[in-house]
């Protein structure tokens, strides 16, 4: 029998499953009255530069959920997908996106915050990573946040952490015996900062922007702010912005049809049962229009590309029964 794309997904573990499953009237991102997602006011850049994914949790975690459960941080996207910019940045991006929050967060006693009401009273809406920090969105507990924090370590991997600091409405949470990391919380956003040489300093960045009292990369870049309104309105979204973007391991664009891009935006996100749609943008400078048609969105259907100036746009459509692959073994 030859497996349908929904087998191959799934033995790759990855969530490029977001492309064959879904639901009718499945959520939508949020937006500003700019029209641009609502997750973008957490946005800034670092000299220069950003990468970021984001997933509406709540709009997948019941498709794809046990595909990202089963999936190893090592395994691939089938080829077909891996040759489109459309899927595999967005893919590998959510799948690292989750990975995190289940293995990064474990540490503190946060690895299963994803679990739908099974260990946490808090729940997750949508989550955003940057090279700087991680966000959780939703309705959070911050007495049962503290509780797991602060409680005396059972076990060696478990890192004790102390209420140390505030930001605005946010309590901070930094490492008992190390500085190396910190977490801020309120009753709408679990955010954390492991991987900065400052992480109360990247705290502060992140929540600052969100709140207004910092410059946001929306409003700093103009072609960022346009990829972001173009593309940016999906389940899943991975971008980057600058000559130094891509350098993070969160948004992986290395195509040579998209090597002088300063800026990218790709998302996809569930129309029905069996359909899904992507959408892409990007500011390219000298595009080169037939190789852009002949590689955005040729693993799926119903291709569109158009490029005006330096301003390159495109949509396509994945339906499960519409395509098959060999096995992945």
């Amino acid at each position: 029998m030859t497996p349908t794309r929904r087998d191959v997904l799934k033995l790759a573990g990855t969530t490029t499953a977001i492309a064959t499953v879904g639901t009718t009237g499945a959520a939508t991102v949020a937006r500003q009255d700019d029209e641009l997602p609502a997750y973008g006011r957490w946005l800034t850049l670092e000299d220069g530069a950003l990468e970021f994914t984001y997933l509406d949790w709540a709009a997948l975690e019941e498709f794809v959920a046990d595909e990202l459960e089963a999936a190893e941080p090592d395994e691939e996207v089938p080829a077909e997908y891996e040759a489109d910019p459309m899927i595999a940045p967005v893919s590998e991006g959510a799948l690292g996106t989750y990975l995190y929050a289940g293995l990064d967060l474990a540490q503190y006693r946060l690895g299963r915050l994803l679990d739908d009401g099974e260990t946490f009273e808090s729940t997750v809406e949508e989550l955003l990573r940057t090279p700087a920090a991680f966000v959780a969105l939703g309705a959070i507990d911050p007495a049962e946040i503290d509780a797991r924090l602060t409680a005396e370590p059972e076990a060696g991997f478990i890192t004790q952490l102390e209420r140390t600091d505030g930001i605005g409405a946010y309590d901070v949470y930094t490492p008992v015996d190390a500085d190396d990391a910190a977490i801020a919380v309120d009753e709408d956003a679990l955010v954390v900062a492991t991987e900065s040489e400052d992480p109360i300093a990247a705290l502060e960045t992140i929540v600052d922007a969100a709140d207004g009292e910092t410059e946001r990369a929306i409003e700093d870049s103009e072609p960022f702010s346009w990829v972001l309104e173009s593309a940016g309105d999906g389940d899943a979204v991975v971008g980057q912005y600058g000559p130094e973007a891509g350098t993070e391991g969160l948004a992986d664009f290395e195509f040579e049809e998209l090597e002088d891009a300063e800026a990218i935006v790709s998302s996809l996100t569930v129309e029905d049962a069996e359909t899904s749609t992507g959408e892409f943008a990007a500011v390219v400078d000298e595009p080169d229009e037939p190789a852009l048609e002949a590689l955005l969105g040729a693993s799926g259907e119903n291709q569109s590309v158009e490029v005006d100036g330096d301003r390159v746009t495109a949509t396509a459509t994945w339906r499960e029964e519409a395509v098959t692959v060999p096995r992945v073994r």
